[in-house]
Order: structure tokens, then C-alpha cells, then sequence
């Protein structure tokens, strides 16, 4: 371990907790150091995707959302991600316009959808993103939130995150993230998570010690490792990030997540 990388740790070993909104959360729901890495990257792509998309579709209309524009899914073609802008109403959604983004995020021609009638999946998937925004917990560290839906890789349904946002440049929301485990046809919330202790913005600002990029430090509370969203997070602000949870220390490297606890702390 580097002696600035030492010096973040002995620095968050005197940190505290970060703002409680609430009474301390219960423990979330952990998967495999690979698993994690491979979901925190799923959900960076689709949420650079859909930004991407989102930039295309005003950027055709004038800067203003088209009329009746009620959402977007994502769904994966190939190397590339399809997102689906959608309208009429929430509970009988149909196709409006499409975007393909390819792997390096470069957006494509927007374009109308060829049929506006949604597969079974497209539906369930809506309505998972819909479900779970309604059931949102009482900590809000954040006035819009993104989400991303996933298909649960534990079982039939689909997990469904909304991540805490910001437009400030150097603002990384590290709190206030939500997962959701939501039934196959999207209609029933069956688990909400509330993936951290309070409300915590970061200065990305801080990953700076002597004109190098170190990373950001930071605690968790609700689970044993770092969690998906310090992986979307690595990669959405293209940094490390250091996490503090029980007496081990780990390094999100982007999708690599290793444990970089000091020897004499093991």
C-alpha cells in the first residue's frame, strides 16, 4: 500500500458516520465480489445510455421533451443498449421513439419506433421502474433521482436501483441510493434497500493529494464490502474510490474491487 493511499485510510479510520436522516438502516443484501463489479458496470452503462439518449431525443426537439414523453427502458442489443422513450399513459405504455448506444456511448439517430406495442418483458420492466419509484424511502438525499433496471440475477424478477443525482461538476452523491426487488411482472415491490447510512456528497475534488488522483474515501454502515453503487460510482466519475466497511479497507478500482485492508490491520 502507498503512503497516500495509508494516509486516506488512517484519515477515515477518524471519520465518522455520515448524516443519519433516520435510525440506522438494517443490513442490504451483499453478492460476490464479481457479481458486484459486474452489476455496478451494468448500471453505469445503462445509465450513461440513457443520458446519452436523453441528450439526442432534446437536442432533435428543440431542447424540450416531445409531448407525452412518460419514460424509457433499456435493453441490451448486442454490445450496444436500446433505449425505448415511451408514451401514452404509465399503465398502458407504448413505443415512441428509439435510440441505439453503442459501447463507447456515442448515441445514434433518433428515430420512430417501428411498433409501438411493447413485448411482455418491455412492460414488466416499466412497470418495475414505476413500482419501485412509488415505494421510495423517507431519506431523499437528492431532487431527482435516475433509475436503472436490471434483471435479478437471483431469480425471475428484476432489481431496480434509483441512484441519487446532481448537475454540480464535482458533486459525487455517495448516499441516498435505493435497490429494489421487484416481482417478474413489475407490479410488487418485494424488497426495498436503502443502501447507506444517510445522505453523504462527496467533493470529487478531494481525490486530489499532491496533483495526483488518489481517490475518495469513504464508510459504509449497511453492509460487510462495497456495494455496487461504489462501483457505478468509480466508473461514473472515472476515480477511485476507498471503502471503509467493519475493520477491512477496499479499493473500487471501477469494476475491480480488491481488498487493500494495511497488512498489520488483517
Amino acid at each position: 500500500m502507498n503512503r497516500r493511499i495509508l494516509s486516506l485510510f488512517l484519515a477515515l479510520c477518524a471519520v465518522g458516520d455520515p448524516v443519519i436522516a433516520q435510525e440506522r438502516p438494517a443490513l442490504v443484501q451483499t453478492f460476490s465480489i464479481a457479481e458486484t463489479g459486474r452489476l455496478g458496470q451494468a448500471i453505469w452503462r445503462q445509465d450513461g445510455a440513457a443520458a446519452r439518449a436523453t441528450d439526442a431525443l432534446l437536442a432533435q426537439s428543440g431542447g424540450q421533451a416531445p409531448e407525452g414523453l412518460i419514460g424509457w427502458i433499456v435493453t441490451p442489443e448486442g454490445d450496444a443498449q436500446r433505449v425505448r422513450f415511451l408514451a401514452g399513459e404509465p399503465d398502458a405504455p407504448r413505443a415512441f421513439k428509439d435510440v441505439l448506444v453503442d459501447s463507447q456511448f456515442k448515441a445514434g439517430a433518433v428515430i420512430d419506433a417501428e411498433n409501438p406495442e411493447l413485448t411482455p418483458e418491455e412492460l414488466a420492466q416499466f412497470a418495475a421502474r414505476n413500482s419501485a419509484a412509488q415505494a421510495i424511502g423517507p431519506l431523499r438525499c437528492a431532487p431527482r433521482y435516475n433509475a436503472v433496471v436490471l434483471k435479478d440475477p437471483d431469480g425471475e424478477g428484476w432489481l431496480v436501483w434509483l441512484l441519487a443525482s446532481t448537475t454540480q461538476a464535482n458533486v459525487v452523491p455517495m448516499g441516498g441510493h435505493y435497490r429494489f426487488r421487484v416481482s417478474a411482472d413489475g407490479k410488487t415491490v418485494e424488497k426495498r434497500e436503502q443502501l447507506s447510512g444517510g445522505c453523504l456528497d462527496m467533493d470529487r475534488r478531494q481525490a486530489q493529494q499532491g496533483g495526483q488522483t488518489v481517490g475518495l474515501v469513504t464508510n459504509i454502515v449497511v453492509a460487510p464490502q462495497p456495494l455496487e453503487v461504489h462501483v457505478f460510482l468509480s466508473l461514473l466519475n472515472r476515480l477511485p474510490i476507498y471503502v471503509m466497511a467493519d475493520d477491512k479497507l477496499w479499493a473500487v478500482e471501477g469494476a475491480r474491487i480488491r481488498d487493500a485492508t494495511p497488512p498489520a490491520r488483517r
